[in-house]
């Protein structure tokens, strides 16, 4: 499997995901059908894309290549480092726009 689509199938089945899904549907969600169609309507496969090809991008590889010490080609070293390293404000920024993750 692509390693985009495994990326994007842990944030819609993880528990960021479960938690919004619970609240807008008043009850415990345990289903992959129910949490995948709520990632998809509520905008986060669209904020994924824009997270993954600004993972992918060139400032992400520049910066992941600093703290590796060497230049960064595997997609998913580069979106984990994105994940755990994208400043605060960054995150914030992404989420207050009018592609919400989860609204």
């Amino acid at each position: 499997m692509n390693v985009r689509v495994q990326m994007q199938l842990i944030e819609a089945l993880g528990d960021e995901n479960r938690w919004y899904c619970s609240q807008k549907l008043l009850r415990p969600v345990h289903e992959d059908e129910v949490l995948m169609t709520h990632f998809i309507r509520n905008g986060g496969a669209a904020n994924f894309a824009k997270r993954w090809r600004d993972a992918m991008g060139d400032k992400n590889r520049w910066y992941c290549a600093q703290f590796y010490g060497y230049q960064v080609i595997d997609e998913e070293v580069l979106w984990r480092y994105f994940v755990d390293h994208a400043r605060d404000g960054e995150r914030a920024q992404c989420r207050s726009s009018s592609d919400l993750l989860f609204t």
